[in-house]
């Protein structure tokens, strides 16, 4: 099974393949490991077709092919499911917008990456991610994970503006760094949580980077 550890209020992280011991890493997924990603796939799918407050243990444990009895021994509740699968955006999103935030300035071919990965993300769990984004359920567990998302978001992206602004790299202010980084997500946010054709992706990468480019360094 994929171990989980706690992650503070908002979620609890899985530990990626990296972080563990190598031969760890080398052993074959074992059944319980593939029953877990069975219970999580099923989760993505169903809120694809389904607000969260009407995804049910027994329809998670359904969409997995398991028990009741079964999903319990892998999940103690819907809200761990969710939290397992929030933290696996989360961790993704981290690594793989690291090498374009710890750059310096524009770094157009890191920003391009990272941004592409994004719209591939919110192509893979856009029912999870548009739930998360529109808040529309009323679930804490959802509100608290985007806010605390946006938050760090927010923080490393203001961070990269005053270290480019400080070396000439960026425009100076205003608006404040802070303020600048916060626009920029919601942007982003609320254009990759409309409904778009596969084909339409491509385009919107070249919307998203060119934004970005305006917004922080004055330039297309």
């Amino acid at each position: 099974m994929c171990r989980v550890l706690d992650a503070g209020p908002y979620a609890r992280r899985v530990v990626t393949a990296a972080e563990l011991p190598a031969g760890a890493r080398r052993r074959a997924a074992s059944r319980g490991d593939l029953r877990e990603r069975a219970i999580l796939d099923g989760a993505r799918a169903l809120l694809e077709v389904k607000p969260l407050s009407q995804v049910t243990t027994d329809a998670l444990a359904g969409a997995a092919g398991l028990s009741r009895s079964s999903f319990y021994f892998y999940f103690d509740s819907k809200q761990a499911v969710l939290a397992a699968l929030l933290a696996e955006v989360a961790d993704d999103l981290r690594a793989e917008n690291g090498p374009w935030l710890e750059s310096s300035g524009p770094a157009e071919p890191a920003l391009r990456q990272a941004t592409a990965h994004s719209v591939e993300l919110w192509r893979t769990h856009a029912g999870l991610l548009r739930q998360v984004w529109r808040c529309d359920t009323g679930d804490a567990q959802l509100t608290a994970w985007r806010t605390g998302l946006l938050e760090r978001a927010t923080r490393r992206t203001a961070d990269k503006i005053e270290r480019d602004r400080a070396a000439g790299l960026a425009p100076p202010g205003p608006p404040s760094a802070t303020a600048l980084a916060r626009g920029l997500h919601a942007l982003k946010n609320d254009l990759l949580a409309e409904p778009r054709r596969p084909e339409d992706d491509a385009g919107l990468v070249d919307d998203l980077v060119a934004a970005t480019l305006r917004l922080l360094y004055g330039r297309s």
